[in-house]
């Protein structure tokens, strides 16, 4: 209120004749839709209205550089999709949010940046990062890296899906982690 934002009569907040209105796009999921419909409801008592959208996965995670409705093409306010990385190192994955990694057009949307989110201080921090061998420098690179994306909202985590794994009772050696696959020491594994 205090920045001008009033609701109107329906309950959406306007400042000049303009609408907070956000179109939220997703593939169809039902976990998905579930977390839009929450996130809806939440937007709704705060004044913000929402529009849902919800494409076929082959659709939105599809390379068709024709579709306007790819993940990468990013043409809607939010998106959701799962992003992370496997390892126990980010640099790659956090260089994939450097101004050069930009999804768009002369790239023909192959950039991994789909929020086209762009730092010139973070494309800094990710130089350094890529020649520092030190841990310490490492860890501390990463965190401020993650505080700029955060503090930009460049991207919103919302969960981290866990991964589901079993084996058979008879193996012994087998260690799951939550950085790799299932079977990454398989060469310890042995019969009981």
């Amino acid at each position: 209120d205090a920045a001008g934002w009033k609701r109107g009569s329906d309950g959406v907040r306007q400042k000049g004749g303009v609408r907070i209105s956000i179109l939220y796009q997703t593939s169809t999921n039902s976990v998905r839709q579930a977390t839009q419909a929450f996130i809806k409801e939440m937007w709704k008592q705060i004044g913000v209205e929402t529009e849902l959208r919800n494409l076929s996965a082959s659709v939105f995670f599809g390379g068709d550089i024709s579709s306007p409705d790819t993940y990468q093409k990013f043409f809607t306010d939010i998106e959701m999709y799962t992003n992370n990385f496997s390892g126990t190192d980010p640099q790659t994955y956090m260089s994939n949010w450097t101004c050069k990694e930009m999804a768009q057009k002369r790239n023909k949307w192959g950039g991994n940046n789909m929020p086209r989110w762009c730092s010139p201080a973070y494309d800094a921090l990710s130089a350094k990062m890529s020649i520092s061998s030190a841990m310490k420098d490492r860890i501390r690179l990463t965190k401020e890296m993650n505080d700029m994306l955060m503090q930009d909202y460049a991207m919103i985590p919302l969960i981290h899906r866990g991964n589901v794994s079993a084996h058979s009772n008879t193996l012994s050696g087998v260690r799951m982690n939550p950085w790799d696959s299932e079977l990454w020491n398989i060469a310890d594994w042995t019969r009981k």
